[in-house]
């Protein structure tokens, strides 16, 4: 028999539970930034191409976000 009792397990369900949430924070915190990047890229693509032509610049975007 386990020598851990009913409030040692919770306890150590509850600091995990912490661990996890401590990381689902972090997580979404790079998504976030990692979406702000993503979309200054596509603006970037976008200004870029859109010199070559209006109609080839809109294509090239849609072909990226596609």
């Amino acid at each position: 028999m386990s020598e851990r009792t009913v409030e040692v397990i919770r306890d150590e369900m509850a600091a995990e539970r912490q661990r996890l949430d401590a990381d689902l924070i972090r997580l979404k915190s790079d998504a976030r930034s990692l979406g702000i990047f993503a979309v200054a890229g596509l603006l970037i693509v976008a200004f870029v191409t859109w010199r070559l032509g209006k109609r080839k610049g809109a294509a090239t975007v849609w072909k990226l976000v596609k």
